[in-house]
This record gives C-alpha cells, sequence and structure tokens, in this order.
C-alpha cells in the first residue's frame, strides 16, 4: 500500500495511534502540501507586486471578489476571512479604495453596516494578475512527481474536511492505487 494514501486514511480517521503510527509518511505530506502552498503562494504575491499590490491588499481583493455577486462581503467578516483585526481590515479597504479597485456602500437594513465590492477596475486587475500566476504554475505543476501531488492533495483533502468514503476521497485512494500500480 502507498504511504502517502495510508498517512492519508490513518490522518483522516483521526484516531492518535493510527496518525502516530506513520508519522513520517504524514510528515512527508505535510512537507509536500506546504511546499505546494508557499511555492503558489510566493508566485501570487510576486505577481501581485508587479501590479502595485502588496500581498494582503491582493488578499483582500480576492476575498472581496471572490465571494461572488449574490453575497454582500462586510468589513468584519473580511477581517474573519483575512485572519486579521477588523481595523485593520477597514484600512486596507481603505487603501484598496484609494487605487479604485474596491467601493463601500452601507446597507441598507442597518447603517452601521459596511459591505464591500470590487469595481470593474478590481476586477480587471484580478483577471490581469490570475493570468501571469495561472501560466507560472503551470510550469511549476511540470515540475512536481505525481507522488509530490498525491503527498499534498491527502493533506489539502483533510484540511477542507473531506470524508475517506466521500467521492473526491475515493477519488484520492483510486489515484494512489494507480500511481502505485506504475511504480
Amino acid at each position: 500500500m502507498d504511504e502517502a494514501r495510508l498517512a492519508y486514511e490513518r490522518w483522516v480517521d483521526i484516531r492518535e495511534e493510527q496518525r502516530a503510527s506513520d508519522f513520517q509518511a504524514y510528515a512527508y505530506n505535510i512537507a509536500e502540501a506546504r511546499y505546494v502552498m508557499r511555492r503558489v503562494t510566493r508566485i501570487a504575491n510576486e505577481r501581485a507586486k508587479k501590479h502595485d499590490l502588496d500581498a494582503l491588499l491582493h488578499q483582500a481583493l480576492l476575498q472581496i471578489y471572490g465571494v461572488g455577486e449574490n453575497e454582500q462581503l462586510t468589513v468584519s467578516k473580511l477581517a474573519e476571512r483575512l485572519d486579521v483585526p477588523a481595523a485593520f481590515a477597514s484600512r486596507l479597504v481603505g487603501q484598496l479604495e484609494q487605487k479604485g479597485l474596491v467601493r463601500r456602500e452601507s446597507s441598507t437594513k442597518d447603517r452601521r453596516v459596511t459591505h464591500v465590492f470590487a469595481t470593474d477596475e478590481g476586477v480587471e486587475l484580478l483577471r490581469q494578475i490570475d493570468d501571469e500566476v495561472h501560466h507560472e504554475v503551470a510550469y511549476f505543476q511540470r515540475q512536481i512527481s505525481e507522488r509530490q501531488r498525491l503527498a499534498a492533495l491527502s493533506i489539502f483533502a483533510f484540511y477542507v474536511g473531506v470524508a475517506k468514503e466521500s467521492p473526491i476521497g475515493n477519488a484520492i485512494r483510486s489515484e494512489a492505487e494507480r500511481i502505485n500500480s506504475t511504480r
């Protein structure tokens, strides 16, 4: 049985004795997941910086636009999604507003609540950055092995709560078996 898959199954099961029994394989999976996250984050941050957005401003703009048109993002919800204090999130929104990338609107239901929306200029900037990021990430994808991909994916699946017997969990195990059979 593939070490990465076994570590994933044991970790998803969450029982301490099982997780501890194959800690090295589990640590390998974490290392690969963190490597992927770090590389992709660095690529995105560098591309955003070329467009005069620091990493947190870029992330804030992504969160503001990414919630979709049907959901209205408040400054406090943005703070939660960025894991920063609300006052700091408000300052970030102010900086984005000065650049013409977002606009604030007071809630019609509660004047104390402010909703934040991306402007057309903000959306266009996100598209430009994404185009550049996409090309670099595609190159990075070709640099990592299937085993590394599976290891990272298994940790991401755990982070977001994918059940072992779910369609996604089954797909991860199936892919692990396929990779294992080609070794």
